[in-house]
This record gives structure tokens, sequence and C-alpha cells, in this order.
């Protein structure tokens, strides 16, 4: 036998000796492959904080994730991919929950969990062909339609107005769930959704054409005469009253800004700008219109209040969004508007009731970004 020979011979029975010792001290190739599925998982982490590192910053909340946690009675096992399965060719989409009538604001958070779930499981983000969403009448979506999502699995939440931790915990590659398509249940409440997927998640939020163009229209005849429109800031105020005053869900705990709210917070702008525009929107127009002005009499030169008026939901919706910032009152219409804007958000600190039922399922910490401002009525 020649030395080149010899040579092979030991590279190969040496490969041979390392690959079985590897596995005695794996214990099994079952164990090898929790290995991987440990390491996948740890690579999944470090990939979202890497993309997600100057959104934490912002939020200084880098540490939201709770790993201590257990699982809920919904979720029983641990998240993450294996590596080396097959590719997953299952989905990720709404669970029919979402048909219970509500509306823009709170299926803008369902959609931020399907995406995230998507990300989290490496499934893909769909719609089932002939689900009707309301969110299509303002977004382009840009989500594929497929006919046959099941067999399925619906992933739950433990509170809503809160994050759930457990949703993380979740093993999507299970052989119960592997090849099954994700429907995701619940409300999804929390900023903490879109903190990993927020570039993905501004993708699918593409306004419709003819929404973009009715608010660029819009923006351009509502200049102050005499403004120029580089020398001046636009901040959007969402104001719900509407089912915010009547008694039963007043007595659950929810409530609405006064007008002492909305001076302090246009206040906080224009001590900070010389020049102003508030645009504002609202479901009582009468009400705005009496309480939401220009109570210290600034110079036209340097405020200007316009109030809309006439136009659907998604039209105010663009309006306020497409604004450099934003006051907002109570609920997740005013909330998404004020995300998608990005500029500088304040929010009403005085919802829900201390010692509501409502307060019961809220935790501010995963409802509120802590970069935004909270404001009260009197203080």
């Amino acid at each position: 036998m020649s030395r080149y020979q010899k040579l092979c011979l030991y590279a190969i029975l040496g490969l041979v000796m390392g690959f079985f010792t590897f596995i005695f001290f794996s214990g099994s190739l079952q164990d090898l492959q929790r290995n991987f599925y440990k390491i996948s998982k740890f690579g999944f982490r470090m990939q979202r904080n890497n993309e997600t590192r100057d959104r934490e910053r912002e939020y200084n909340s880098a540490s939201y994730i709770d790993s201590t946690a257990q699982p809920s009675n919904r979720a029983t096992h641990n998240s993450g991919e294996i590596a080396g399965q097959p590719e997953i060719t299952r989905y990720v989409s709404f669970d029919n929950c979402i048909k219970d009538g509500r509306r823009l604001g709170n299926l803008l958070f369902d959609l931020a969990a399907v995406i995230f779930v998507a990300e989290l499981s490496g499934r893909k983000a769909v719609l089932e062909k002939t689900m009707n969403i309301s969110l299509e009448n303002v977004f382009k979506l840009n989500m594929e339609r497929v006919k046959d999502l099941c067999p399925c699995q619906v992933i739950g939440e433990s509170h809503h107005l809160a994050y759930d931790i457990n949703t993380e915990k979740i093993a999507f590659n299970d052989p119960n769930i592997r090849n099954k398509t994700i429907l995701v249940a619940g409300f999804r409440q929390s900023w903490k959704y879109t903190l990993a997927i927020e570039r993905q998640l501004r993708k699918h939020l593409a306004f419709k054409d003819e929404i973009q163009n009715f608010t660029e229209n819009f923006f351009q005849e509502v200049i102050p005469s005499g403004w120029k429109r580089v020398g001046f800031v636009r901040v959007g105020i969402h104001c719900r009253r509407g089912d915010n005053v009547v008694q039963h869900f007043v007595n659950y705990g929810y409530t609405v800004p006064n007008g002492t709210y909305f001076y302090k917070a246009m206040k906080y702008f224009t001590d900070k700008y010389s020049r102003v525009q508030f645009i504002v929107t609202s479901d009582d127009s009468n009400w705005t219109r009496e309480h939401i002005v220009n109570a210290n009499n600034i110079s036209p030169n340097a405020i200007n209040i316009t109030y809309t008026a006439g136009n659907t939901a998604g039209q105010d919706f663009a309006i306020l969004s497409m604004c450099d910032h934003v006051i907002m009152s109570t609920g997740t219409y005013g909330w998404w508007a004020a995300w998608i804007a990005k500029g500088t958000t304040i929010y009403y600190s005085d919802w829900p009731r201390q010692g509501s039922g409502l307060a019961r399922h809220f935790n501010r910490e995963d409802f509120f970004p802590p970069n935004w401002i909270p404001m009260a009525n009197n203080k």
C-alpha cells in the first residue's frame, strides 16, 4: 500500500472514530438533534437581537423577554427550530376570532402577531383565500392568499392588553404541529409583538394608492395661508369619544380625556416648535371644535388647527399616521396611527380607570412603548 493510500485510510478512520465519539458523548442521535435545536434557538434569538438593536435602544427595553416563564395550558412546549429538519411548508394566519366585528386598530395588532409568529416559527404569513379582512380597504397588505390552510393549530393568549410570553415557548417543530398551519387567536395588544418584525410589518402597511393620494392632496389643500410646507410641523390629534362615553363602557373602566389634556399636549409642541399645524380627527366633531382650540390665543402665524370632516376611517387614519407627530386619546386606532407616524407620541395616561375590570387585563409596560410620553388631565 502506497504512502498516499495509507494517509487516506487513516483520515477516513479518524473521521469515523470522531463521529462515534461525538455520538457517545451526546448520548444518542436524538440528543445530537437536540443539541442542534439549542444552537438554532440561540441563533434565532441572536438574529432578532441584531436586527432590532437600534429599536431596542430607543425603547430602552431589550430585556423584556422572560426566559424563565412557564408555558400556559395553550402552549406546553419550548420554542425554536431543529437544524437539519425538512423546511416547514405550512403557514401562519388569522384565527376566525377576528370575525367578531373588531375594527382597524385591533386588526392591526392581530396582523403584527401573525407576522411575529411567522418569523418565530419559520412559516409564511398568509391569508385564507376567502377571508374578508377590512385592512385591505386601507393597506395593500401584500400577503399571499391560500385556499387550503388546514390542518391547523390555534394558539391563544392568556390576557389581552398585554404581551403573551408563552407564544415564544411553543415548539413549532413538535411532531403534533410541525406540518400544521398556525392560526393566531386573541387581541395581542402589545408593542412588543412589533419589536423584532418592524421592517417586515411596515412593508405590509403600505397604504393603497387611493388612500395615499387622498392624504397627499388633503395635506396640500390645508397648508395655512402664508405658510411654506418646509417651515412647520404637523401634529395629528385623535380624539375618540363615541362608545367610550357610553355608560356600559364607562362602568367597565373606559375613560376619555378632557380639554385640559389636549391643551397640555398641544402646548408641548408649541413650546418646542415655532410653527405647528394640528390636524384633529374625531368621532365627535362638535366636542373637538369646542374643546381643542387655540386656548392661549397664539398668533395664527405660529399655530393652526384644522378639523377633518366627512372622511372614512381609513382616510383619517392615513392623515394621522402621515403627520410628523401624534397626540392620541385612547384606543388602538390612535395607537397604530402613532406607531406608523414614528414621531413623538403623547398618550392619555388616565386610561383605563384604576381598579376597574378593564384595568385587570391591562399591562401598561406591554401596551405603551416606553418612549411615548404620558400625560393626564390635570397633572
